[in-house]
């Protein structure tokens, strides 16, 4: 198990305690490795000899699964051996769409060995290059989430008040993306690479998504009112805001998305880099205990 205390309100080692103990009562047993500092799962995770271990856990959220599976694909190719995670974060918005919600159900998956090939899709922008697992986002969504950082107390509720404070100044930007070779110009809100389903938590970002049909999907937000965009709002929860006329999904496998003005960059709910980047898809990267 690779750690972040400060992950749920600072139940990490609480939440890993009791996991390492129920999985010791299935004849399983546990090395826990903890997180101190932002970035230092990366660091556990690549120094980590894999062949010693049958799976390596993230306990904590999403921000600690990205941190892992960078640290295990550093200096790799591939990982021989399932991940899985204990989802104990402020959104736990990836492990969703493996049909986990809490420590039981991860628990139980673990146990039965049941594991899922999963996508990964890999982003480079000016200063290297990382993997994510949920969705890599820009624009409105991206601000959000820098926003809720400040909330992070609360939970899931940390992200609602991270949109009314970013509606306030709310801002399109124009882009230019290429999607597998058809470039598309737009004055967008937010643009979402989605890998999986879910962001901030409950939102249904991306309700067409898979995550091991090879296909990336772009959600793209064009230009509209504060007013138009707080209606929209509401919907995202049960993934009906694609419907609307604002909103523009396509799909691929290799994406390039340029702005008229640098735009940060949110990997699996963390806030670093900017616009422009390349995107491409690696289908059935990793296992998962699902």
């Amino acid at each position: 198990m690779i750690v972040n205390p400060h992950a749920g309100k600072r139940n990490g080692m609480a939440a890993a305690e009791a996991a390492s103990k129920k999985l010791k009562e299935h004849g399983i047993d546990c090395e826990i490795e903890i997180s101190n500092i932002p970035g230092d799962s990366i660091t556990l995770a690549s120094n980590l000899n894999i062949q010693d271990f049958d799976g390596i856990l993230a306990v904590g959220g999403d921000g600690t699964l990205f941190e892992v599976i960078n640290g295990l694909l550093k200096d790799r190719q591939d990982i021989k051996i399932p991940v899985g995670q204990i989802p104990v974060g402020t959104g736990n918005s990836f492990i969703k769409d493996l049909g986990i919600r809490n420590l039981e159900d991860s628990i139980k998956a673990i146990i039965t060995g049941q594991t899922k090939a999963i996508d990964l899709g890999e982003f480079s922008y000016s200063q290297g290059k990382h993997f994510f697992i949920n969705l890599l986002g820009t624009g409105f969504v991206s601000n959000v989430a820098y926003r809720a950082r400040k909330y992070k107390k609360l939970g899931s509720l940390s992200y609602i008040f991270g949109v009314l404070e970013e509606v306030a100044v709310l801002k399109s930007t124009k882009i230019e993306i290429n999607i597998d070779g058809k470039l598309i110009n737009r004055e967008a809100v937010f643009t979402e690479i989605c890998n999986s389903r879910y962001t901030g938590g409950d939102m249904l970002m991306a309700p067409g998504a898979k995550i091991d049909d090879g296909y990336l999907d772009i959600i793209i937000l064009n230009k509209v009112s504060r007013l138009k965009l707080l209606s929209l709002f509401p919907l995202l929860f049960k993934g009906e805001h694609v419907n609307d006329d604002a909103v523009e999904v396509f799909t691929g496998k290799n994406i390039s998305l340029k702005s008229d003005k640098q735009l940060v960059l949110t990997p699996d709910g963390e806030t670093f880099g900017d616009t422009p980047i390349d995107v491409t898809m690696h289908p059935k990267k990793i296992k998962m205990f699902c």
